[in-house]
């Protein structure tokens, strides 16, 4: 009994490892953030997505940012809200990495 608890130990560990080694760390795909994001139902950022990982090439990929970039703004300009997906230009609430304020 005592040698089956120890075993269990030892082998838990490494089992876990090879399932790690066979789904790997590397295997979520990180996500993008959507241009416009905030102007899309839920289904249409998850039909976005599913176009985006069906893509085969970058040049597809980015073929399909280039469309859903000109449909949202032309949704923004029909929502009179054109300009809100422009990336903001450095305005932030104060300095960022590696900008200090003044020495004392």
């Amino acid at each position: 009994m005592k040698y089956r608890l120890m075993a269990a130990f030892v082998l838990l560990p490494l089992l876990t490892d090879v399932a790690w080694a066979q789904v790997g760390p590397n295997a979520v795909e990180k996500r993008e953030l959507i241009y416009c994001a905030d102007l899309m139902t839920h289904e249409e950022r998850e039909a976005y997505r599913a176009k985006m990982q069906a893509a085969r090439t970058v040049d597809e990929k980015a073929q399909i940012r280039a469309t859903h970039q000109a449909d949202m703004q032309a949704r923004a300009a029909s929502r009179g809200v054109a300009g809100q997906c422009e990336p903001s230009q450095g305005q932030g609430a104060g300095p960022g990495p590696g900008q200090r304020g003044p020495r004392r």
